[in-house]
């Protein structure tokens, strides 16, 4: 007896019903204006954002290096003084800088010192015993998944080889 062979549907969805045979039944496609669009609305939000970014910066550079009489001729008469035309970018600038210190200087506060009682390793720790390829550690040098003694990182990190 030859097993009989029958072309499914594309998609199936499982439903919940009463009769055993309808267990499995093709998927009614749907019709909403939300699955016929190709590309998705977020998209079209970059794009938007992207052009209004566009249109402010040359609006910015307009305002910050035409004189005072062009502007004034096209009936632009109240806007910021020149001086916020450097201060901002600058200020901008220097706020990223200090985000970039504080994270760095968090960073170096919250990090235990290596005497302190939090980088001693414990019971569950797999230390690797045997250092003897540490004399041949290359650029692309990669080891076993071993915990390593913050000693053994420090001397490769941080000691200078000196070359025979």
């Amino acid at each position: 007896m030859e097993p009989s062979t029958q072309k499914l549907p594309d998609s199936f969805s499982i439903r919940k019903t009463d009769d055993a045979s309808n267990i499995f039944q093709p998927e009614e496609p749907d019709e909403s204006p939300t699955t016929l669009t190709k590309t998705p609305t977020y998209e079209y939000y970059g794009f938007v954002l992207y052009l209004l970014s566009f249109i402010a910066f040359v609006i910015y550079l307009l305002w910050a290096y035409l004189p005072d009489d062009v502007l004034e001729s096209m009936g632009i008469t109240y806007y910021p003084h020149r001086y916020w035309a450097v201060a901002l970018p600058v200020w901008s600038f220097v706020f990223v800088l200090f985000i970039f210190a504080a994270f760095i200087s968090i960073n170096f506060y919250n990090t235990a010192p290596l005497d302190s009682f939090n980088t001693i390793t414990d019971d569950q720790s797999v230390v690797k015993q045997n250092f003897s390829q540490l004399s041949e550690i290359t650029n692309d040098f990669v080891p076993e998944l071993h915990d390593l003694p913050i000693g053994i990182v420090n001397v490769c990190l941080y000691q200078k080889i000196k070359e025979k």
